[in-house]
């Protein structure tokens, strides 16, 4: 049963063709790269450290030193740019990450109007007509993608905060709250509406969206732990390395949000009994 949860979660690749996750990954994995790669990018911070301690270590307030410190402010134009680079992979990644959870939903309709084709063609158009959930146009999903980056830019910083001072109440709520963008990427609830209605979907998922979620922060902090030791023998590899297994993560998210989603809207526990393990 395990092992079956770890497939289904990691295995990114099982989409449709495969080769539209295969493309969505490996300009992930190129662009995250590339930051690291940046030649403009300047990684020392020694001075902006050494700045901060002056004002640590100084124990009468002068007003006339105060701003002079304030005038020499040592953040370079390299530093400046690669803080920029790591919001800008920080974005390709939230973006990869919504983009592979429309397509996972997209593709587990496409291929349920399929299965209804084959097994019975002749109520295939009455079938289809009367789904109450068809795969989203494409329009519609760019749309939808680009509003859900925006609004989730706006909301990162205070959401974070609030995070930070109420952060066990935010682990609590995360299984209901985590499929609310791809129940609006599937075109089922609006920006304002799918919150509460995947809180109302994951309300008898409530562990086993906790059990899954909880593998993959696992699964993260133990590669945190790990990809430094890499550092030591070559920066290069570990670059290349960190971002391939980051992008492997965020999009194995995206997949848990898909999976998620679909799995609870399709199959509603009922009876206490759970139909299909996520």
């Amino acid at each position: 049963m395990f092992l079956s949860l770890l497939k289904s979660i990691f295995d990114i690749d099982n989409v449709g063709k495969r080769w539209g996750v295969r493309i969505l990954y490996l300009v992930t994995v190129v662009l995250n790269a590339a930051i690291y790669f940046n030649p403009f990018a300047d990684t020392d911070f020694t001075p902006l450290q050494n700045w901060i301690m002056t004002f640590y270590n100084m124990n009468e307030y002068d007003p006339e030193v105060y701003d002079a410190l304030f005038m020499t402010f040592p953040l370079s134009k390299g530093n400046m740019i690669y803080l920029a680079t790591l919001i800008l992979g920080d974005l390709i990644l939230l973006t990869s990450t919504y983009i592979y959870t429309a397509m996972f939903i997209r593709n587990f309709r496409l291929e349920k109007i399929q299965s209804i084709k084959e097994n019975d063609p002749e109520a295939y158009d009455y079938a289809v007509q009367r789904m109450p959930d068809k795969p989203i146009e494409i329009k519609k999903l760019i749309g939808r993608l680009f509003i859900l980056v925006l609004v989730s830019v706006i909301i990162a910083i205070p959401v974070l905060s609030i995070s930070l001072y109420f952060m066990f109440l935010a682990v609590l709520g995360l299984p209901f709250i985590f499929a609310a963008p791809a129940a609006y990427l599937s075109g089922d609830a609006g920006l304002f509406m799918s919150l509460p209605y995947s809180v109302r979907l994951a309300r008898k998922y409530y562990f086993i969206n906790m059990r899954s979620i909880a593998v993959i922060i696992l699964t993260a902090l133990v590669l945190d732990f790990l990809l430094p030791l890499l550092a030591n023998v070559s920066m290069t590899a570990f670059y290349i390395l960190d971002s391939a297994l980051t992008a492997w993560i965020c999009l194995s998210f995206g997949r848990l949000m898909g999976l998620a989603y679909c799995t609870m809207k399709d199959f509603p526990i009922k009876g206490g009994r759970r139909p299909l393990a996520i």
